[in-house]
């Protein structure tokens, strides 16, 4: 799902303590009533910074959706659009940004942050000014725990634990981790020690890494030397790149776990990475109709295959316009329909599902096992 997640949490309390304030005010002078001929969604996301790549994917899935929803009528006949603010990601920059958007009358919902970190010091802003905040690629288990009104689609941290090291078990029986300096990073890393531990799997060597770095091979040299049956990378396709090149320019030759389904990190990792595995929620190469009438549209739009956050981003906008169409094209609307609705879907689900009120997050799913070969994710029982 990458991010900068290098913030501590220290700072993201601080920032959130603050942000409760400003929140506050700004809910005050809010009305939850969007006028006129549009309605809009506000999206804090990155596009510009370490995490640009994928506000550029985001925009790609946002513009399909609001393209294929205003042809069909909007919302109740009003029109939709987005009013982005570029947050690099950042819980410094979220806050004032959501402060903006609480603020403005015409926004019914917000859309993002990226990270989790970044989401969470704004969460309180959103929260106190009762405008839903829809983090639909925060997977650390703690960012629902925001409000009423922090909600996300997202496979959670443990979830998708719990897959992963079914994946890793198949192939090794005892590895080596790196894993984010970040709380995001450490929260992950220890949903993997925990099921690693169930499954019989022996962590031999395990060491955190900067996500600003650019050499990781004092690390990578002690992974190497541990003699793991695979290297596990938890974080993302930015550093998960650089991680696999390098793992390679030491002499690692074995299994690696790790990067994400995106187009730059294949572009970045290049042939190290053959072989990767990486979870994921979607591949163009379903033969589904539903499926496949997507990867269509979208191959029409922009000339490439849609990827993991194409796919986020296409679902979330899809996901607020059922809602605010159930219960109105207003604040309480789309609060309403999120609690009642229930046959929410998209193209990275399975199945139809509604939102667990007490977690306020779907129930039931689970990531999909994707191999890199030949320069394309795709999924495990398809590549053998």
């Amino acid at each position: 799902m990458s991010k900068q997640w290098s913030r501590s949490l220290r700072v993201v309390v601080g920032i959130a303590s603050a942000a409760v304030v400003a929140g506050s005010l700004a809910a005050c002078e809010n009305s939850t009533e969007s006028s006129g001929d549009t309605v809009y969604f506000g999206v804090s996301g990155p596009k510009s910074g370490t995490s640009a790549e994928y506000g550029r994917l985001w925009q790609q899935g946002f513009d399909l959706a609001i393209d294929q929803v205003n042809a069909a009528g909007g919302i109740n006949g009003k029109k939709v659009a987005l009013k982005w603010e570029d947050s690099q990601s950042d819980p410094k920059q979220t806050v004032p940004i959501a402060t903006k958007f609480v603020g403005d009358s015409s926004i019914i919902a917000e859309l993002g942050d990226f990270s989790s970190p970044a989401s969470i010091a704004a969460s309180p802003v959103y929260n106190r000014g009762k405008l839903v905040q829809y983090g639909f690629t925060n997977s650390s288990t703690d960012f629902t725990k925001g409000g009423d009104y922090s909600w996300s689609p997202s496979i959670t941290l443990d979830t998708i634990q719990q897959a992963v090291t079914d994946w890793v078990r198949a192939k090794a029986k005892k590895v080596s981790v790196v894993y984010l300096e970040s709380d995001w990073g450490k929260q992950d890393f220890g949903f993997f020690q925990q099921y690693a531990k169930e499954k019989g799997i022996d962590i031999v060597y395990s060491s955190s890494i900067l996500p600003d770095s650019q050499d990781f091979r004092p690390v990578l040299i002690k992974a190497r030397d541990a003699n793991p049956d695979a290297v596990v990378h938890l974080g993302y396709g930015p550093d998960g790149a650089l991680v696999v090149k390098q793992l390679r320019d030491v002499g690692y030759t074995g299994p690696f776990f790790g990067g994400q389904n995106t187009p730059q990190f294949v572009e970045l990792a290049g042939s190290a990475a053959e072989g990767d595995i990486v979870n994921g929620v979607f591949s163009p190469s379903d033969p589904s109709p539903r499926i496949q009438d997507f990867v269509t549209k979208f191959r029409a739009k922009y000339n490439t295959d849609p990827g993991d956050f194409n796919v986020y981003a296409y679902d979330a906008v899809n996901a607020l316009v059922q809602a605010a169409k159930y219960g109105g094209a207003t604040r309480e609307g789309v609060l309403k329909g999120l609690r009642e609705v229930k046959d929410f879907g998209g193209i990275g689900f399975s199945d139809t599902f509604a939102f667990d009120q007490q977690t306020r997050r779907p129930g039931k799913i689970k990531p999909i096992e994707l191999v890199l070969q030949n320069g394309k994710f795709v999924p495990v029982t398809t590549s053998k």
